[in-house]
């Protein structure tokens, strides 16, 4: 009986796991313009999690959204890594987990 319920709690917590993963979500889209360190996508649909203020993660760091207009957000990443950033060039932009390096 008692391997019968942990089986199930693990079943549950595995559920509830991969429910949390897919919840997250992402978005892809177009790089429509680039202004120094400011990179503006233009998507399809702009997640309602993509806030003004807020941080993402995209091209395996965490910009900062400066703005969200419509289906256009623009993200301020380092001078580094938008150097590397062309139009009309895909960019996925995911739900930033907290965890990502930040500063220097």
């Amino acid at each position: 009986m008692k391997k019968i319920m942990m089986s199930i709690a693990a079943a549950l917590v595995a559920v509830s796991m991969a429910a949390v993963a897919f919840a997250s979500g992402s978005f892809s889209g177009k790089v429509t313009k680039i202004d120094g360190a400011k990179v503006t996508v233009k998507a399809d649909k702009i997640p309602a999690w993509v806030k003004k203020g807020g941080s993402v993660s995209a091209m395996g760091g965490s910009p900062k959204v400066l703005d969200v207009k419509g289906n256009e957000v623009t993200l301020r990443f380092g001078k580094a890594k938008a150097d590397k950033v062309k139009v009309d060039s895909s960019l996925t932009v995911s739900e930033a987990s907290g965890d990502e390096l930040q500063g220097c």
